[in-house]
């Protein structure tokens, strides 16, 4: 711990760096001695401007001379290492980070793009194990190698590149970075799941599909509805935007036993909750215009949708022209103030929209 007099006297010592004292502060700058912080920020290096973005409070994790060496390195000198210059180096120590540097790994052009600074996540040990592992020769896993692989081992890395399934075709679309989201046994169940035997579920396999978790694509995978032919369209991969809940509740809806609805159903309809979908038609009903609406129509606030209307009438222009709703149902608000003046936020309070349309609150939906 630092007395007062000695905190004035690190104060003056950051505003010479040109640096705020708060950038400093932290856990593992309580810990240290007036001087063990006085001799860091005595460092001649801070005053090259590429190392003084490395100084916050991790940087006190190490004493001067620990930090003095990984500051000294040579390999500082070439501009393809800056990236590496960022706070999280400090989880590493001189010894790790040096030998993390000097592996002759970083000649093969390959590796470059997993040359950032959450390597120093790993140790030099788990970092060199994945670098060496046979399966980069083989063309099909080098979109994996990003610098997402830092977030995996070398024993989950090594678990997935090597999973039987990837010699079926049809999972090569899945290699790309998105899937160290994934541990390695979330990968093998979802690729082990006897759906991808239906042709209808294989637009689902790209790799949006590591934004899901193992429970959420088998419980998409198992709904009935996929039996019923006017469902099939929204089998894309888009689905793993949604969530299990709301696509059930979205595709349960007995609106889509109407036909005058079915240009609702595409994929990006099962984003959107049950209870914004019916407002927008009961809205849409009252100015029998509900055949036409689209999918960008119910992503409007339901009172934009009303009062954008109610200026149309007002102005005696037709809501659809062509089969299609007026272009002003579909700009946003910036392109309808900019080229056609028209300000839909006071449209709204003009045209306010009146209670007895929605049997149920709007609060929800007003932004």
């Amino acid at each position: 711990m630092v007395n007062s007099i000695e905190l004035d006297s690190i104060r003056k010592k950051c505003d010479e760096l040109g640096i705020s004292f708060g950038v400093i502060k932290g856990e593992a700058f309580n810990r240290s001695s007036y001087k063990r912080i006085m001799d860091i920020l005595s460092l001649d290096e801070w005053k090259d401007k590429k190392y003084k973005k490395l100084l916050c409070s991790n940087t006190f994790h190490l004493n001067a001379e620990e930090i003095k060496e990984i500051l000294t390195l040579e390999y500082w000198n070439k501009e393809e290492y800056f990236s590496l210059l960022t706070s999280n180096i400090w989880s590493s120590n001189f010894k790790e980070v040096k030998e993390i540097l000097s592996m002759p790994e970083w000649n093969d052009p390959k590796f470059e793009p997993l040359l950032t600074s959450s390597i120093w996540l790993l140790t030099s040990t788990e970092v060199r194990k994945i670098l060496s592992m046979p399966e980069w020769n083989d063309p099909k896993f080098e979109p994996l190698l990003t610098s997402s692989i830092w977030q995996s081992n070398a024993k989950e890395v090594k678990k997935i590149l090597s999973m039987p399934e990837w010699e079926n075709p049809k999972f090569e679309p899945l290699l790309t970075s998105n899937i160290w989201h994934s541990n390695s046994m979330e990968v093998k169940e979802i690729l082990s799941m006897p759906e991808w035997e239906n042709p209808k579920f294989e637009p689902l396999l790209t790799s949006s599909i590591w934004n899901s978790n193992v429970k959420e694509v088998k419980e998409i995978l198992s709904m009935p509805e996929w039996e019923n032919p006017k469902f099939e369209p929204l089998l894309t991969s888009s689905i793993w935007t949604g969530h299990y809940k709301n696509i059930k509740e979205v595709l349960s809806m007995p609106e889509w036993d109407n036909f005058k609805y079915s240009n609702l159903l595409t994929t990006n309809i099962l984003v959107i909750k049950t209870k914004k979908i019916r407002n927008t038609i009961k809205v849409c009903e009252y100015f029998n215009i509900d055949s036409h609406m689209t999918v960008n129509l119910v992503r409007r606030p339901i009172e934009q949708v009303y009062a954008i209307a109610c200026y149309l009438q007002s102005m005696n222009i037709s809501l659809v022209d062509n089969m299609k709703l007026h272009a002003f149902f579909s700009y946003a608000n910036s392109v309808l103030k900019k080229k056609y003046k028209i300000d839909v936020k006071k449209l709204v309070q003009l045209y306010p929209m009146p209670d007895n349309i929605l049997k149920e609150s709007l609060d929800e939906y007003i932004k």
